[in-house]
């Protein structure tokens, strides 16, 4: 599936930025101002991301899957933590989005920021070792079904 495809290499992106902001956050004297840009293009980069799963991926596969309610509660389940990383992420972005605030705080910030970065890790993980396999499969099997004749 192309949309899985594009997923993934988004995931490159976000994992990206994510190491570079790790990496300036473990240098003894951080560049807060290049943090504060690295964190702006990471949160536009995810927010991007998972707005594209919300409206292409978790939609088209809503209409393939409404037959069968073990799968409608897998992607609603999804959803669910989709919306919770995305609102985190937000007060998160906003919260850090002032260099000052950074640097008054910057223990917190550390904290909070590597909270957020595992949390993500994980949830990449996991959609690419168990959720886009199991959609792959899922649009395979669609594809073979003989196509009902009107």
């Amino acid at each position: 599936m192309e949309l899985i495809g594009k997923l993934k290499k988004q995931h490159l992106i976000v994992n990206e930025y994510a190491h570079q902001i790790e990496s300036e956050i473990d240098k003894a004297n951080p560049n807060i101002g290049h943090l504060v840009e690295l964190l702006s293009i990471f949160s536009a980069s995810l927010l991007f991301h998972l707005n594209v799963e919300d409206m292409e991926l978790y939609l088209k596969m809503e209409s393939y899957t409404h037959n069968s309610p073990t799968l409608v509660s897998l992607f609603e389940q999804y959803q669910k933590t989709m919306f919770g990383l995305k609102d985190t992420l937000l007060d998160y972005a906003s919260k850090y989005s002032d260099p000052l605030t950074i640097e008054m705080n910057f223990s917190v910030f550390r904290e909070e920021t590597e909270a957020i970065l595992n949390l993500l890790s994980r949830r990449i993980e996991r959609e690419e070792s168990e959720f886009y396999p199991l959609i792959e499969e899922i649009l395979r099997k669609l594809a073979n079904e003989p196509k009902a004749i009107p």
